[in-house]
């Protein structure tokens, strides 16, 4: 059955990557049945073969639905895994490989991919959409100028966008969300015109990559989202709190930090200390920031999640819970999808009894 995208108030765009899919496996089972990811195709971390990633989203998300849309080029590595997606992007025979990559994951959501080879994607559009389970459209900032074109093709194939959901992906989102919410009217009124029986989802994300002075920071996309004049068959997309562009490395070890997502809002506490700690220093400066959070007013004992919980082991001391970025990462990401989950309705945030596996 395909999905009814009137009920699914949340699209996080997630990677393969240990931070977000720990947060995504350790979020309540009531917050997986009522978001829906999209996860970008990617490698699992050193593994070989494909199956490594595709059993990680299975153990971060059981068997429920997820969006699967093929992930951007890695560099040039040797591993068979990034052979089995380049077969994958392959658009012989109506991007054969990719849509037999649905039929044997039945959970998967499919997003389509495009291709200069106009028959051989419009062949994939028809057979992804043929398969009843909903149809992903991403579309990002370069290929924004052919929204129109794009549309008609999805929408002929469609019934009109029935049971199909665009996503206009802004990559770095803009402070100026006014602006940006007259831009993003447009288009949404263009991919109406073609499809209007489609749904959209308005992404992007305006996490920082320097903390440097910053002890707080609005959510912009959420801004974004919330600006726009009609939120009719919309739906709020973001990044989970991760960064569109990924560090690279160099510059040294980040100072320890602990952030604190709120609905619109996020709050940042930084050590002092950078570079090369000592391990026990490092650990202590985690364990400090994670004490600053709960010691803040926007600290919300209530919202009962495993980022909560990792904060609270922090600050009592807890070698085990944060003590790296990564872990900081993970934490940050859970308490954001717990919250943008339930951002219209924020007392069932709070509406959790689960168990973690810490």
């Amino acid at each position: 059955m395909a999905v009814d995208w009137s009920d699914i108030p949340y699209l996080p765009m997630l990677s393969i990557r240990p931070a977000e899919m720990r947060a995504l496996e350790e979020l309540p089972g009531l917050t997986k049945d009522r978001l829906l990811p999209i996860i970008h195709l990617r490698p699992w971390v050193g593994a070989h073969r494909l199956e490594s990633a595709t059993d990680r989203i299975a153990q971060a998300y059981g068997n429920r639905r997820v969006v699967i849309a093929m992930g951007e080029r890695e560099q040039a590595n040797e591993r068979p895994v990034h052979s089995q997606l380049e077969t994958l992007r392959q658009p012989a025979h109506g991007f054969r490989e990719w849509c037999q990559f649905f039929d044997a994951n039945q959970d998967y959501v499919p997003a389509i991919q495009f291709s200069p080879d106009v028959p051989q994607e419009e062949a994939q559009i028809a057979r992804l959409y043929g398969m009843d389970r909903g149809l992903v459209v991403i579309i990002e900032r370069p290929a924004f100028g052919a929204i129109a074109l794009i549309a008609r093709r999805v929408g002929e194939r469609s019934g009109g966008g029935q049971g199909v959901c665009f996503v206009i992906d802004f990559g770095v989102a803009s402070r100026d969300h006014l602006q940006v919410a007259a831009i993003a009217t447009g288009y949404v009124n263009t991919i109406r015109e073609h499809a209007p029986y489609s749904h959209v989802a308005l992404s992007a994300s305006s996490f920082p990559d320097s903390f440097v002075g910053i002890s707080e920071q609005p959510i912009y996309e959420r801004r974004l989202f919330d600006t726009m004049p009609s939120r009719e068959q919309l739906i709020y997309s973001d990044r989970g709190s991760a960064r569109v562009e990924r560090q690279t490395g160099g510059g040294g070890a980040p100072a320890p930090r602990v952030d604190y997502p709120l609905f619109d809002l996020w709050d940042f506490y930084r050590s002092d200390l950078s570079g090369a700690l000592e391990p026990e220093v490092r650990l202590e400066e985690y364990q400090s920031q994670a004490a600053a959070v709960m010691a803040s007013t926007n600290w919300n004992a209530a919202l009962r999640v495993w980022g909560t919980q990792m904060i609270e082991r922090t600050a009592a001391g807890d070698s085990s819970a944060i003590s790296n970025p990564q872990k900081a990462t993970a934490a940050r990401i859970n308490l954001h999808l717990q919250l943008q989950t339930f951002y219209n309705a924020p007392d069932a945030a709070e509406d959790t009894d689960e168990d973690w596996s810490g």
